[in-house]
């Protein structure tokens, strides 16, 4: 996904600022070790999650490389041509199916719990400490995919740095997920919100849960 989103960065770099591109991407090289030097230690390739912070590391360095002109704006832009590129996905990953929903839900919730479990682990020999907590399905729900994330580094990094004005376009991306898996992502709080948590309850599109539900989506 880093790599994915690393491309599509420079795509849009070259399409809306073809002179400067070398520069931009001059600048970025030297900007982002800088930041990613700022952010806590979530464990690298260890942490099933740790990838979440340097995607949106690399979104900065290139927010500063072009003297803030790649906005939360042009993030919405670039999630969605992200979201284009996987489209492909949709007809597989349609959890209106049964057939899809339920493998896919159970592949989850044990890796899930796994994290989970290694979080308890880790956050206990004091390493980690920045990293989310995780609740796997915490309603105990048999509809959709439900987990609850506690806490978020991304908001700590955010806040620390001033990038706040970002967080609501970086959340923006569960919700593209949630397009993928052709479901609803029914999200009633955030962390960026100023909540401890941000709860995940992914439906079927299609299901009565989805049409039927008038909430705000954040």
């Amino acid at each position: 996904m880093k790599r994915l989103i690393f491309r599509q960065i420079k795509k849009y770099i070259r399409k809306h600022f073809p002179s400067e591109y070398k520069a931009i991407c001059r600048r970025q090289k030297e900007i982002f070790p800088k930041m990613m030097s700022n952010a806590p230690d979530l464990g690298g390739k260890e942490n099933l999650l740790a990838d979440n912070l340097s995607m949106f590391i690399i979104f900065l360095s290139f927010y500063e490389a072009t003297d803030h002109r790649i906005d939360g704006n042009a993030m919405d832009d670039l999630l969605e041509e992200i979201y284009k590129s996987v489209k492909f996905l949709n007809p597989i990953m349609n959890i209106n199916h049964k057939a899809v929903l339920n493998p896919l839900r159970k592949y989850l919730y044990k890796s899930y719990q796994k994290y989970a479990d290694k979080v308890i682990q880790k956050k206990a020999e004091g390493k980690w400490l920045e990293t989310w907590d995780m609740i796997v399905n915490p309603n105990q729900t048999e509809e959709g995919i439900a987990f609850t994330l506690v806490g978020c580094p991304l908001v700590q990094y955010a806040k620390k740095y001033g990038y706040m004005e970002i967080m609501p376009h970086m959340c923006n991306l569960d919700h593209k997920y949630a397009k993928l898996m052709h479901s609803k992502l029914i999200r009633t709080h955030t962390v960026a919100a100023g909540s401890d948590s941000c709860d995940y309850w992914y439906v079927p599109d299609k299901s009565k849960t989805a049409m039927d539900y008038n909430g705000i989506i954040i």
